[in-house]
């Protein structure tokens, strides 16, 4: 008896412990999934980190290429300033003194120069980077002109070029009334240098609605005062029309220049020169 007892408890231990086994290879594999499912969820995470960091340095890498090309511009643009100023017109001998187109940048004083030299309306939109040279030419003389950019870089060449000028001519954008009083000082600066050089003020754009008349631009540029030996004459100036021909004030203007010119000059042997343009 006590040995069929012994027998049946032992059949009684082999049949549980298959079962234990399953529950624990069951638990092992879930344990197992588990940790495959955590895994999954890390490289997740991981991977969008990477993927946000990526866009991170995507941007920034877009970024620096923007600035490097704002950069670059800037420096390109600087470098055509410098290459303008160093390129100069070739200096005339002082029997070829020239007249003299000076004004701030949008005066409009290339379009009155070309307007002049065709005898019509001539418009120019790019401001002058530099010298613009042009010769015109009347029935009986030739006039050299010289204009000058008036930006802040070429200003420095005004008073440079003045002592060889025959005449000054000024132009004024009489529409832009706040910068009147800048012309007014650059002007006087100009003319303190030499108290005899005749002066030709064009009142440009008179065609403008906002535009001062001629009286207003004669109290705002100060005129009464450049000096009773100086010859000084003021004309209201428009170039709208492009192609038309130029208004009979321009005309008068040009006449006068002209005049100016020779007594300046006295008489000049040779011959008359062709219109062209020079631009640095």
């Amino acid at each position: 008896m006590e040995k069929g007892r012994v027998m049946k408890k032992g059949k009684v231990k082999k049949g549980k412990e298959p079962e234990k086994e399953k529950i624990r290879e069951k638990g092992k594999e879930e344990k197992e999934k588990k940790k495959e499912v955590e895994k999954e969820k890390i490289k997740g995470k991981e991977k969008g980190k990477e993927e946000k960091s990526n866009c991170k340095e995507e941007k920034r890498k877009e970024r620096e290429t923007e600035k490097e090309k704002e950069q670059l511009k800037g420096k390109e643009e600087k470098e055509k300033d410098n290459s303008a100023l160093t390129k100069r017109p070739l200096e005339p001998p002082e029997k070829n003194k020239q007249i003299l187109v000076l004004g701030l940048d949008g005066a409009g004083k290339t379009s009155v120069l070309h307007s002049l030299a065709l005898n019509r309306v001539q418009h120019s939109v790019a401001p002058t980077q530099g010298f613009n040279a042009v010769c015109i030419n009347t029935e009986d003389s030739q006039m050299e002109f010289l204009e000058i950019g008036g930006s802040e870089p070429f200003r420095s060449y005004w008073e440079m070029y003045l002592s060889r000028g025959l005449l000054l001519i000024f132009v004024v954008d009489s529409a832009d009334h706040n910068r009147l009083p800048e012309a007014k000082k650059h002007l006087h600066q100009l003319i303190g240098t030499n108290p005899i050089l005749p002066l030709v003020v064009f009142a440009n754009k008179q065609d403008l609605e906002a535009a001062y008349r001629i009286t207003d631009i004669h109290e705002a540029l100060a005129l009464s005062e450049v000096g009773n030996d100086r010859k000084m004459f003021l004309f209201g100036t428009q170039v709208t029309e492009n192609g038309s021909e130029i208004p009979s004030v321009m005309q008068d203007a040009k006449d006068l220049i002209a005049h100016l010119a020779a007594d300046v000059q006295g008489p000049r042997p040779g011959p008359l020169c062709s219109c062209q343009s020079k631009s640095p």
